[in-house]
């Protein structure tokens, strides 16, 4: 293997192992390793780096890491594996080249063997694959995502190990495991599977008093952390023990199920143009039997559907996963990122706990959590996501889960995500959608005036979903009518709200979060007449600096505000987008400025 990252991050060629000792470089290959073999933003290597918080050199710097890595790699005898790619780079890793790429495939064989009761070709596979670990994944590597990233690593680790020992049990190999399982538990507490293994190998070695002292243990380790019995598996091994049978075979009595939440929102009805994105999310989630949690992430600008194709999708998936469906939003009313540790709470009460059971600390209620859903068919459905930090604590650790997540920005930094981006609607889609809400008949008195109501709402289905429930509230319109009092750009966003339903309300929550020369450089671009433009031209406006000009509008692509044409050199604003920066401008810079501008 050229390249290590379960453990410390190790590159080997040219006959020796190499440690990057600059601390950027690791940073920087550690995220290409990640995601080895796909596209890596210049912006995500930038978050890496500086948490989110990116200097105006940002560009330059993630260059200078570049150049120095190839220029190890080179030395290496590892040339031209870093290739540029906009709107990053990509690390291009063959077959065998990466410990966690082998990983996988061990881990995936040894799966296989189980599922056909191949038990010991299971163990040597699986034993195998836990033998590439040399420590805490990516280990001495500073970055807060990163840190995220080697924790979801270390957390399949342990996954992977609890699917060895079981096999070992099976196997009969009880006093074999006895010490690792001691070890385990210590380290891991409120793991329950981990401590009904260590019960049944004690048993299984003749040893049923310890077994009956470990219960014991377990019940006060969870009685004192959350407030909490043990669980059904745990309160059957000890009776089991205790009436002399088999710890390792099942009791007769029917355990307590755990609750099934479903916490999806209504089925939206109306649905029109997203038939082949549909069947993607239908195909990647329903298979849920691999080596990984199944992950799809669902992007695109404000308005476009994004929340609806995601219900609509869980819905259709709720069959394959019969344990449940978990749903919140990450955004909440005041346009505010969700805490992950909030999140886990909604999330840890909706499975059961109560009071004082949930811990206090992130990282207790990520591990509480991750065991609560193990081994459980439950879909994770995270909707109008800011940034992938939020996500991370909150995906699966164990195979049987999917996760659904919904977000302005691409989330190029959710490793083994699966991407679905979502445009605006063309015209017919929008006719339709128009139709399915307010009837085709109202629609058919006037197809010339739907068409132009459709190119307003610039093929956005929020805006259309306002456009029709202004039209059905008030049937002594025309279509045309509403049409003409959209085509007034100085009206057109205050006529695009009705019911708690606000095209400017959502626009200004990815407004908010962005950074002070990004806003500045959006306001500006509000007094373009035009909605194409030149990047020079954007270097030109008052108060943007050319040195970041380029970030400021990147980070506008990013947050889904701004199009970059089919030249790479020119960037768009859609027509309501554009409307909303000439309101900001007009609103929050003097005038001098916009007539500069």
């Amino acid at each position: 293997m050229r390249f290590r990252i379960l453990g410390p991050l190790e590159i080997s060629g040219a006959g020796h192992t190499l440690t990057v000792t600059a601390a950027r470089q690791r940073v920087v290959l550690s995220t290409l390793l990640l995601d080895a073999n796909c596209v890596v933003s210049t912006a995500q290597l930038a978050d890496a780096l500086w948490d989110d918080a990116p200097p105006t050199t940002a560009r330059g710097q993630v260059q200078i890491c570049v150049s120095a890595l190839r220029k190890t790699l080179t030395r290496l005898g590892l040339p031209d594996r870093i290739v540029t790619r906009p709107p990053g780079y990509l690390i291009e890793v063959a077959d065998g080249d990466l410990d966690l790429h082998y990983f996988d495939r061990l881990v995936l064989a040894g799966q296989q063997a189980l599922a056909e009761s191949r038990l010991d070709d299971a163990a040597e596979a699986l034993s195998a694959a836990l033998a590439l670990w040399r420590g805490t994944a990516l280990a001495g590597v500073d970055s807060p995502a990163l840190r995220a990233a080697a924790t979801r690593l270390d957390e399949r680790r342990l996954a992977v190990t609890e699917d060895w020992l079981d096999v070992e049990l099976h196997r009969g190999r009880h006093q074999h495991v006895v010490g690792e399982l001691r070890e385990l538990v210590a380290t891991h507490p409120l793991r329950e599977r981990l401590h009904a293994q260590h019960m049944r190998a004690l048993s299984g070695a003749g040893r049923p008093a310890e077994a009956l002292a470990a219960y014991r243990s377990a019940r006060r380790v969870f009685l004192d952390e959350l407030g909490l019995e043990p669980g059904g598996e745990l309160r059957r091994l000890e009776r089991a023990i205790l009436t002399d049978a088999r710890a390792d075979e099942p009791a007769d009595d029917v355990p307590v199920s755990p609750p099934v939440p479903r916490l999806l929102p209504a089925d939206p009805p109306e649905l029109s143009g997203r038939d082949r994105p549909l069947a993607v999310l239908r195909e990647a989630l329903a298979g849920n039997d691999g080596a990984a949690v199944p992950l799809v992430a669902i992007s695109g600008p404000v308005g476009v559907g994004k929340s609806t194709l995601a219900v609509r999708a869980a819905h259709a998936l709720a069959p394959a996963y019969p344990d449940g469906q978990l749903y919140l939003n990450l955004l909440d009313p005041d346009g505010r990122p969700v805490a992950p540790a909030t999140a886990l709470e909604r999330f840890l009460r909706a499975l059961g706990l109560s009071g004082d059971a949930v811990p206090a600390g992130l990282d207790e209620r990520a591990e509480l959590y991750r065991d609560r859903i193990a081994g459980r068919r439950v879909l994770v459905v995270l909707d109008d996501v800011t940034h992938e930090r939020q996500v991370l604590p909150l995906l699966p650790g164990a195979t049987g889960a999917g996760v659904l997540v919904t977000s302005r920005r691409r989330l190029t930094g959710l490793t083994g995500a699966r991407a679905v981006h979502l445009d605006p609607l063309d015209i017919a889609d929008s006719v339709r959608l128009l139709a399915t809400a307010l009837g085709p008949a109202r629609l058919a008195a006037d197809p010339a005036g739907a068409t132009a109501l459709a190119q307003l709402c610039d093929g956005l289905p929020l805006a259309l979903r306002i456009a029709a429930a202004r039209l059905a509230a008030r049937p002594h319109w025309t279509v045309a009518q509403l049409a003409d009092r959209l085509r007034d750009e100085a009206r057109r966003l205050d006529e695009l709200t009705f019911g708690g339903l606000d095209v400017r309300a959502r626009l200004a929550t990815s407004y908010a979060v962005l950074s002070p020369a990004a806003r500045l450089l959006f306001r500006s671009l509000g007094a373009l007449p035009a909605a194409d433009l030149p990047l020079p031209l954007a270097g030109r406006l008052p108060g943007v600096r050319d040195e970041i000009v380029e970030d400021a509008l990147e980070e506008l692509v990013d947050a889904q505000l701004v199009d970059v044409g089919v030249d790479p050199t020119r960037y768009r604003l859609a027509g309501l987008i554009r409307l909303y920066a000439a309101e900001r401008l007009a609103g929050d810079e003097p005038t001098a400025h916009a007539e500069s501008a």
